[in-house]
């Protein structure tokens, strides 16, 4: 049947978020993930610390076919599991770069040549992302990516090059993962500038220990959502989630969607 003007539907969706933190180590990316709606962890490395999770294995898991098996069992076996957390899929991509060799019979990455291994486990990323995206469309969970940074310099062709923080993936696998994700989330501590008691001084950064969240993307950063929310959310102990989840469909409160 050919479409017409006579077939068009109101949408709105409801679906909880496929959501990226990252940032520098130590800035609470895993506890403000860990504070989400009973969460269970995929560890490709130990970052947990003293939080108390649910997780795979007691240690990280060490190939992409545990990954896939983790991902599986979530998709078929009955629980009651609201969050998935892959931490972190800067320690994710070395087990894809592995799968990729061993379909392809590559001693490295890089034997293949002229960037094709890098192209080849767009696969392997495809498949990883997918069952990510299955699991926050039929299953109602929200996923959240945790990835590290690299400080990368940027070359401006309108001003100098300045120094930005990304994602630490390749560019081709952080392009894909950015691209897919409702939130992007660079986690960094609030600096403020003492400028001295005349104002004239030099202006000294200091760090105020205070977290934040941010949401739009700054020359020095990338962050970005497709939802309404404000440039940056402070992240304090505990109230990370809450901070949040007024922004976030399947999250607000019902009182906050009636309105």
């Amino acid at each position: 049947m050919a479409l017409s003007l006579d077939n068009l539907v109101r949408k709105k969706s409801d679906k909880p978020p496929l959501m990226i933190i990252y940032g520098r180590g130590k800035m609470g990316k895993t506890t403000l993930a860990s504070e989400f709606p009973n969460p269970v962890f995929i560890q490709t490395e130990d970052g947990s610390g003293i939080l108390d999770i649910m997780s795979f294995k007691d240690e990280p898991l060490s190939s992409f076919e545990e990954v896939n098996d983790a991902l599986v069992a979530l998709a078929s076996e009955e629980h009651s599991f609201q969050t998935l957390v892959v931490d972190s899929i800067t320690q994710l991509e070395p087990l894809i770069w592995a799968e990729t060799c061993l379909r392809n019979k590559w001693e490295s990455i890089e034997s293949a040549g002229y960037g094709k291994g890098y192209i080849e486990a767009d696969v392997v990323w495809r498949e990883f992302l997918a069952a990510c995206t299955w699991l926050r469309d039929n299953k109602g969970m929200t996923i959240i990516l945790i990835a590290h940074e690299v400080v990368e310099t940027f070359s401006d062709p309108e001003r100098e090059d300045y120094s930005k923080y990304k994602m630490r993936l390749h560019k081709r696998a952080e392009a894909m993962v950015r691209e897919r994700a409702d939130i992007v989330g660079f986690i960094n501590q609030v600096v403020m500038l003492d400028k001295g008691k005349t104002g004239r001084d030099a202006a000294k950064a200091k760090g105020s220990g205070q977290r934040a969240l941010h949401l739009t993307p700054r020359p020095t950063f990338d962050a970005g959502t497709r939802y309404d929310m404000p440039d940056q959310i402070l992240i304090n102990p505990g109230q990370g989630y809450d901070a949040l989840a007024p922004y976030m469909p399947s999250h607000r409160p019902a009182a906050a969607e009636a309105a």
